[in-house]
């Protein structure tokens, strides 16, 4: 990252983490037995192996958020089951009656994000192993409209060509509560 977009990068998510939107997971234990059984499960699936670097990281990362999100609206949603990928392509929220997917990145990165986003994303921030932001919402036109495929870090991820960096951090939509997260849908 460039000098410049490393500026406008800590402007952008200083201002948007906050202490009401920071979550220190309550259910650490529940994320780590989850990490160690999914990387299990896995092991045995082609796009896995082929793509394995840091995958506890990316699945400790991803799931991380989802429960500091399900913490931060009071509301269960996450699963913790474990199969096949190919059971699992729903909306994040779709338990909830969301059509709403969720993109965590560690601090100091950009959310990965389908080229052609169909369905919208909350973006979340993993501050620390057990410590997210809940930045806010990203719309579909908002998805669409502010990607950079150079921030892309993985050259495998960029050679594939159907997955970008969202860096629209400045569009995003905060919220406070289901409710609020709703109306802005």
């Amino acid at each position: 990252m460039k000098l410049v977009d490393k500026l406008i990068y800590g402007y952008l998510t200083n201002s948007l983490i906050t202490n009401e939107n920071t979550i220190t997971l309550n259910k650490i234990s529940v994320l780590d037995e989850f990490v160690k059984s999914v990387m299990v499960k896995k092991a045995t699936e082609k796009h896995h192996i082929i793509d394995s670097y840091n995958e506890a990281k990316r699945w400790r990362t991803g799931m991380g958020g989802e429960l500091a999100l399900e913490q931060f609206l009071g509301k269960n949603f996450v699963d913790l089951t474990i199969g096949d990928s190919k059971n699992y392509h729903t909306p994040d929220l779709s338990k909830l009656g969301l059509s709403v997917g969720i993109k965590t990145v560690e601090i100091g990165k950009f959310p990965i994000i389908f080229k052609n986003s169909k369905k919208p994303e909350i973006i979340i921030l993993k501050l620390n192993d057990d410590t997210f932001s809940i930045l806010g919402l990203a719309s579909v036109n908002v998805l669409n409209k502010y990607y950079d495929d150079e921030q892309i870090l993985s050259p495998s991820l960029k050679s594939r060509g159907t997955k970008t960096a969202f860096v629209g951090l400045h569009s995003l939509k905060t919220f406070k509560t289901f409710e609020d997260l709703v109306k802005l849908l």
